[in-house]
């Protein structure tokens, strides 16, 4: 499996979703569950800030090269990598020879 090995830059978030499973019943009564083994999902907004062009055409190529299939990745303050893909990545001119790049990366439950 690939492995993303740029670190984020610090402003980068994290944000979780839970499926839940909800039957509605009449005068407001709700039964709810969570849905299936792993229903909390991990969804990270990345920056890689002031990132020389070449190391961006580094990351931009990685990001291209995986769409459709998951790949590891270690966030900064872990030690454990996740898998996650990314379908949403942007690219800015920051100055000079250096980069913005901003991506989405999304946890992905896998054997």
């Amino acid at each position: 499996m690939a492995v993303f090995d740029w670190a984020e830059s610090d402003g980068s978030d994290v944000g979780y979703k839970a499926r839940v499973l909800k039957a509605q019943y009449g005068d407001g009564y709700a039964q709810t569950t969570p849905d299936g083994l792993n229903p909390v999902m991990q969804t990270w907004r990345l920056k890689f800030d002031d990132v020389d062009n070449a190391i961006g055409n580094d990351i931009m190529a990685f990001l291209k090269a995986q769409v459709g299939t998951a790949f590891d990745w270690t966030p900064k303050w872990a030690t454990n990598a996740i898998k996650v893909s990314c379908e949403e990545w942007n690219r800015g001119i920051a100055r000079g020879d250096l980069s913005n790049i901003s991506a989405t990366f999304e946890q992905k439950f896998q054997p």
